[in-house]
């Protein structure tokens, strides 16, 4: 079973997202920060700071650009509530600048920062939220879960080996062309199986499943600035609007439409 909804918030640059499922996620990542909790089950899930377990009555948190997955309990459905912040959101409701925050902790079972993000969640999501109110509790939430760098030092980006960093930049430059693993390896002057096997134990995922969420990225991008879904599977390289919607929900849980539609409060 698979339920969700997103709520385009009264915050700027905030989403909120409530999803109910069974489903086992693949590999993927966010552009912005997020943070929530558990309401009930748990799952496991693999990402850059290692495994992860969370259970009901947890706070979860994920970093931009931060590879994870999703596995549920088998046959027990799983629900969760989050916030989604941009960078400039979470500069503008936190005291650090984004480039120096982190949340260092994918879970948290301080009933104080589960309590607070409860909070902000539920005023955040009301019909009629009062703005004042839900800043100053997202403020809360976040500062229950935020790390700041020491001394202002900015977090340090990933470090890749030099063919793998090439295959990244060509993702990043090219996402929307019809890159192979075969492409990568020209570029890199390796074998297919060398540098598949460099790039998966460096990124934790192959090449293919890197650009694939590179493109649901930049097509979400498209969608919320007013694309249709039509122009946007064409123009980040899907077959149709199908595949552009079936790839969307599996890698996010939320269905393209969700960013087209009227937000759901």
């Amino acid at each position: 079973m698979h339920k969700s909804v997103r709520h385009q918030t009264i915050l700027p640059g905030i989403d909120a997202v409530s999803i109910k499922s069974d489903r086992t996620f693949p590999r993927h990542s966010h552009d912005e920060f997020g943070f929530g909790y558990v309401v009930a089950g748990g799952q496991e899930s693999w990402s850059g700071r290692g495994l992860v377990e969370a259970r009901a009555g947890d706070t979860i948190t994920v970093n931009p650009a931060e590879l994870h997955d999703g596995i549920g309990q088998k046959g027990q459905p799983r629900h969760w509530r989050m916030l989604y912040l941009s960078p400039a959101a979470l500069s503008e409701f936190s005291e650090a600048a984004a480039q120096n925050a982190e949340f260092s902790r994918p879970v948290n079972k301080s009933r104080r920062a589960v309590r607070l993000t409860i909070n902000a969640i539920n005023e955040v999501t009301l019909d009629e939220p009062d703005r004042d109110h839900a800043e100053q509790l997202v403020m809360l939430a976040l500062a229950a879960q935020l790390d700041r760098r020491i001394n202002g030092d900015v977090r340090k980006a990933p470090s890749y080996s030099k063919d793998v960093a090439i295959a990244l930049d060509m993702i990043r430059q090219n996402w929307d062309a019809p890159l192979s693993l075969a492409d990568f390896a020209a570029a890199t002057g390796t074998s297919k199986f060398g540098l598949l096997r460099r790039f998966s134990r460096e990124l934790g995922a192959t090449p293919h499943a890197y650009l694939t969420q590179h493109r649901i990225k930049r097509a979400k991008d498209m969608i919320v600035t007013g694309s249709s879904l039509a122009d946007t599977a064409v123009a980040c390289g899907f077959a149709d609007q199908s595949h552009l919607t079936r790839t969307f929900s599996r890698q996010f849980g939320l269905t393209p439409g969700c960013f087209v539609q009227p937000a759901t409060h």
